[in-house]
């Protein structure tokens, strides 16, 4: 059917299934067909990647209610690595989910996560909306027009903590010398009891997550103090010397939280990319993040400059396209252009090459390409070679490292503990909400597509989405998502309340206005009678 867009379920909610099809008939102009798909072992599950790339649907939602990490890593691998070919990944979670798995899916970038009930109209609106501007479903909401300043949180990921400060990565645009506050784990402990960071560096190099940028805040530690003109120097002394004070005693107790979990530092030393349009490695494969390596898939190099940047790779898969595969993408040519960048970018610290689909044998490829660290292969990408690979540049490593008793630096965090999790403050101001989505005022430029944690006026997220707003500071439209039945009760009744607030005061300012003029037309009619009296 033309124009008909193809959503993919995950999951084994048949009766939720069946409810989301027909919501989306009722209240979207989206011709959708739907298909339910689910798998239960860790490899089957890895490998709906592959399903995913070969259909390229519009929409795919993903539930996390079961096997939640195992779905939690595809839903990861799904947003990382098809980032270009727009498919809109929505998390699905019922009510006996952890809130981590919930914070975790949002930290993974889906777009949207629903918590799943009996009401589906607010996720026909979600996606409808993200989907097509123009569609955001055939009902409409009552809204209210107000101003209220509230605090956001945008999430964002923790790769370690050292005893300066904490190393993040994230899409905002962070500049260094700037002062930022993020909520965090230790601040949580009261092991760092401030909020406020000054941005150290910012860079789009050796990227972890799904992210943009990398950066390093250093702690502040304790609020810094403010003055004014009437604090006195005796003042400004004494109050200097506590926080001094303070920051050594939380610098003692940050660094007294170091040496307990260095051993439990979880940093992948050797970093593999995998160049192969066929995604061998999520073939029916244990999931790649179970690996001690840093694994990254990807369909061809794109930007080669901007790929060896972003993953800074130590082993390097390379798999030739074969002729009869269509328009070629993994070529010799790209494979030469791939060295020079090698050369370029990473200097003495070359990377083995693993080169799949190879006509060439080992010493021809590496006379041609001047590249000593090649090793041809003429069959499809072996995950058993590459990771035999990786084991030896990981024990390369580990034997340049000198054998000292130094003390403990960077602990680098689990990806799934809550320590990786951390939320940028942001300043906004609501102008107009309805119980699926809300207007409003940003103190700083957001990226569209961001999520915004808010705990008023109800516990929820909001997707960033543009207006046609002319206001001159930035104004966008927030799609509310990751509300329970609870919280959208409250919404609703918050809605009315203040729908009807602003009704009474309206009534009640009209009741004043008519008595006001009453009295004036009593007064006048006094006035004038004493007039007649005395004439």
């Amino acid at each position: 059917m033309s124009g008909t867009k193809t959503f993919y379920y995950f999951g084994d909610d048949e009766a939720y299934f069946r409810t989301l099809i027909g919501e989306f008939k009722k209240f979207s102009s989206l011709q959708v067909e739907f298909k339910k798909v689910f798998e239960s072992e860790e490899a089957k599950i890895q490998s709906l990647f592959l399903l995913v790339n070969r259909m390229k649907p519009q929409c795919v939602f993903i539930d996390f209610s079961k096997r939640s990490h195992d779905y939690l890593h595809l839903a990861r691998i799904l947003i990382r690595t098809l980032k270009e070919k727009n498919i809109l990944v929505v998390g699905l979670l019922d009510y006996l989910s952890p809130p981590e798995v919930m914070l975790e899916g949002i930290a993974t970038r889906t777009a949207l996560t629903h918590i799943k009930s009996a009401e589906v109209f607010d996720v026909v609106f979600s996606v409808s909306r993200l989907l097509n501007a123009q569609d955001s479903g055939r009902q409409t909401f009552a809204t209210a027009k107000y101003q209220d300043q509230i605090q956001g949180g945008i999430p964002l990921k923790v790769g370690f903590i050292n005893q300066s400060g904490v190393h993040v990565e994230t899409d905002l645009d962070l500049n260094p010398g700037e002062k930022v506050n993020i909520k965090h784990y230790w601040q949580n402990k009261r092991i760092v009891p401030s909020t406020e960071f000054i941005v150290k560096e910012v860079s789009r190099k050796n990227i972890f997550y799904q992210f943009q940028h990398a950066a390093d805040l250093d702690f502040l530690f304790v609020d810094e103090l403010s003055f004014n003109e009437e604090s006195t120097p005796d003042e400004i002394k004494t109050k200097t010397t506590q926080r001094d004070e303070k920051v050594h005693y939380h610098q003692k107790i940050l660094e007294k939280w170091i040496k307990e979990n260095s051993s439990s530092s979880l940093e992948k030393k050797a970093k593999v990319l995998i160049v192969d349009r066929h995604f061998n490695f999520y073939n029916m494969q244990s999931r790649t993040d179970k690996h001690s390596y840093n694994i990254r898939c990807i369909e061809n190099l794109g930007d080669i400059g901007s790929t060896i940047d972003r993953y800074s790779p130590q082993v390097i898969a390379y798999s030739f396209d074969k002729e009869d595969e269509g328009s070629p993408l993994n070529t010799e040519e790209e494979l030469s252009l791939l060295v020079q960048g090698l050369k370029l970018k990473m200097g003495e610290d070359l990377p083995f090459l693993v080169v799949f689909n190879s006509r060439k044998n080992s010493k021809t490829l590496q006379e041609e390409l001047q590249f000593p660290h090649i090793v041809a292969s003429e069959s499809e990408v072996s995950v058993d070679l590459l990771l035999r690979m990786a084991d030896v540049f990981e024990k390369k490593l580990l034997s340049r490292l000198p054998k000292t008793n130094k003390k403990p630096d960077n602990v680098f965090l689990k990806s799934s503990h809550e320590s990786s999790l951390a939320q940028f403050e942001v300043k906004l101001t609501i102008k107009q909400l309805s119980e699926v989505d809300m207007i409003i005022e940003s103190e700083r430029p957001l990226q569209i597509g961001t999520n915004i944690h808010l705990k008023k006026p109800v516990e929820m997220f909001i997707n960033i989405q543009a207006t046609k707003d002319t206001d001159k500071a930035p104004v966008y439209q927030g799609i509310i998502h990751c509300i329970g039945e609870v919280e959208k009760n409250e919404l609703r009744k918050y809605i009315n309340s203040v729908i009807f607030r602003e009704h009474d005061a309206k009534v009640a300012a009209e009741v004043e206005e008519f008595k006001r003029l009453n009295e004036e037309k009593l007064q006048e009619k006094e006035a004038k009678k004493a007039q007649e009296e005395e004439s």
